[in-house]
């Protein structure tokens, strides 16, 4: 009876792997709200524990179909992982510290994205070393430090609008000729004008915060997710319909970035339909998670741009003002 148990318990082990695949596939592929609390973690840490399992049946008890779970596990984790196409990209080029490269001849325009979050009286080197020529910034509580990074990395040349209410601002190489105020959430946006005469618009997002409530086996807890990530799509369909209302601005070439406060395969990206490209996805190298900067599980922080932009070189940057990372994407304005 000893070999019959074995056995039994080895194939319920590939029984509840599968199981639980199915019902985790189905859950990062259609994001329901419900499910918020789930699809918050990276699909492979529930990679895995299945995983885990599939292993530990055929390891240990030899179980029939134990390594073909494992091999769809792994092929799922690789498909859906928000990591698999960045990392596959390594060794290719990304922004280096310096005057911005041109790309196959063309002048690139470099974009940085910082979650300042820091009561540090300046900014470090390493924000000036990449010499950005827009730079958006959250969580900075006082004007002056805008001003400070400006006159030191455009010498007179730039522009910058902070808005005090929402702790948020936006520095640019150029000049920024009107700015709008959002009144309920934390965002804004501008117009810029480049040094090459061209105009673009500008938004800049800190959208609902994150749960920290992990307590999974809590109903509060679903609950929570569930609310923000509702939170956060209002907010995000605020910015949008402004962008898309304004008749001067609604053709010209836009560039949202912040801090999103949701991972990476969220359904609220899912708004920004065939309009926006998010630069790392479609440029990034390496591990390009954002949050938390000493152990970066979750990308949050993002850089999203138009059709009329071209992405080329985007990389993630840990610099102390911040416990997040800071992105960087270099662009094409075709």
């Amino acid at each position: 009876m000893y070999r019959p148990r074995r056995k039994a318990f080895g194939v319920s082990l590939v029984v509840i792997s599968l199981g639980f695949h199915l019902v985790t596939m189905a859950l990062y592929t259609r994001q329901p709200d419900m499910f918020a609390a789930f699809t918050l973690f990276p699909v492979w840490i529930w990679g895995g524990l299945g995983l885990f399992l599939s292993s530990c049946a055929f390891l240990f008890f030899r179980a029939p179909l134990a390594l073909f779970t494992s091999g769809v596990w792994a092929l799922s984790i690789l498909a859906l992982a928000d990591e698999t196409r960045s990392l596959g990209r390594i060794g290719h080029p990304s922004p280096e510290p310096g005057t911005p490269q041109r790309h196959d001849g063309r002048v690139v325009i470099r974009v940085a994205s910082i979650n300042w979050s820091s009561s540090t009286a300046s900014f470090s080197a390493d924000i000036e070393e990449y010499q950005p020529d827009i730079i958006f910034i959250q969580e900075i509580p006082h004007p002056y430090r805008l001003r400070q990074l400006n006159d030191s990395l455009y010498q007179g040349k730039g522009d910058y609008r902070y808005d005090a209410e929402k702790s948020c601002g936006i520095i640019v190489r150029g000049e920024i000729e009107r700015q709008f105020k959002n009144q309920v959430f934390r965002s804004q946006q501008v117009t810029a004008r480049l040094p090459n005469g061209r105009r673009v618009e500008l938004i800049n997002l800190h959208l609902q915060a994150a749960s920290t409530d992990l307590r999974l086996w809590s109903r509060d807890c679903w609950r929570t997710h569930r609310r923000n990530r509702a939170l956060r799509r209002i907010e995000l369909s605020v910015s949008l319909d402004r962008l898309k209302n304004s008749s001067d601005s609604v053709n010209r070439p836009a560039i949202i970035a912040g801090d999103f406060n949701a991972p990476a395969n969220d359904s609220v990206y899912r708004m920004l339909g065939n309009r926006f490209v998010d630069s790392f996805d479609a440029s990034g190298t390496g591990w390009g998670n954002t949050y938390h900067r000493r152990l970066p599980i979750l990308r949050l922080d993002h850089i999203f741009v138009s059709r009329e932009f071209l992405p080329v070189r985007s990389t993630v940057v840990s610099i102390p003002e911040s416990d997040h990372r800071m992105v960087v994407s270099d662009l094409i304005l075709k």
